[in-house]
């Protein structure tokens, strides 16, 4: 770690920075634990996807990130700098389809001209960006109409734009296609696809398309998961029909849902192959079965478990 005035840059061995570092980071909301002393370096100009299930903490690790939320133990920092920090929260944009993050009685034009004044752009700067993230995120042909007109696949587009008016190094995004159409969700891939080396992406998602994404999986339930070299056995509940999908063990359960098996390192490769049913086949939960040590002995602890029985 190289020292500076209140900024810690890690750099790696290959000569990468790393844009968000969570060092042992602890988050509670009352009793409940959503993050338990996580530790992640996240290198600049990656694509990381945080897989898990609802509840696992891929958002609030988000909102950590975003300096939405300030953690209870630990730190959590975006190029050296405290999030929390307004030098922190200028580097980075943060989109989340559960929030309603435009305003719907404005135009699209009009709701990213404001949000850029708030990031301090002037008038002028703010509306050329503005058009530039528009066209880009194709939507420059409906720029000036209302908001409340826009379909959710072009909502979550200007939602995008939105994250990124300030121009920021760390884009952090919440499921980003859930809900939408196939033409909607590929074009939001594509734009996502275009930042690699460009921003640091952190995406929270079970889509396999988004996963398919990113230069590395980060499988999380509070803990990190992935740093443990016990991980064994990866099943992942989807629904739609996966007929011709081959090389994996697949068990029908029931309303047009599925369990497939696999091992840890074969889920990039069911990952891809499920991208290619090109939004057919939706993830609906992951689980993970992990060996963890206890002094001498070793049990099995299933985790990320979203409902009983489905294993």
């Amino acid at each position: 770690m190289l020292w500076g005035e209140s900024v810690i840059n890690v750099v790696f061995d290959n000569g990468f920075v790393s844009a968000v570092l969570y060092d042992h980071v602890t988050k509670r909301f009352g009793r409940i634990v959503a993050v338990e002393d996580v530790y992640l370096e996240v290198p600049e100009g990656r694509i990381v996807a945080l897989v898990g299930p609802n509840g696992a903490g891929k958002t609030t690790m988000l909102r950590l990130a975003a300096g939405i939320l300030a953690p209870d133990g630990g730190r959590v920092l975006v190029y050296g700098y405290d999030a929390m920090s307004v030098k922190a929260k200028r580097r980075v944009g943060f989109m989340t389809p559960m929030d309603r993050g435009v305003y719907w009685r404005l135009t699209a034009m009009d709701n990213l001209i404001f949000f850029g004044v708030l990031y301090g752009l002037s008038l002028g700067e703010a509306r050329a960006r503005a058009k530039e993230l528009l066209e880009d995120l194709g939507l420059g042909g409906r720029a000036n109409d209302w908001v409340a007109t826009y379909s959710t696949g072009m909502m979550r587009r200007l939602e995008i734009a939105r994250a990124l008016m300030h121009d920021p190094d760390v884009l952090l995004l919440d499921e980003p296609t859930s809900g939408i159409d196939i033409d909607a969700k590929r074009s939001i891939l594509n734009f996502i696809r275009g930042l690699r080396g460009r921003k640091t992406v952190i995406l929270a998602s079970h889509d396999p398309q988004e996963i398919e994404l990113a230069d590395a999986v980060v499988y999380i339930n509070r803990r990190i998961l992935n740093e443990s070299p016990a991980l064994k056995v990866v099943k992942v509940l989807v629904k739609g029909s996966v007929d011709g999908l081959s090389g994996f063990n697949v068990e029908g359960v029931g309303d047009d849902e599925y369990v497939i098996v696999t091992t840890i390192d074969k889920f990039n490769e069911l990952m891809s192959m499920l991208a290619m049913y090109d939004g057919r086949v939706r993830v609906v939960d992951i689980d993970v079965e992990v060996a963890v040590a206890e002094g001498n002995a070793r049990k099995m602890e299933r985790v990320l478990r979203r409902r009983e029985g489905w294993l």
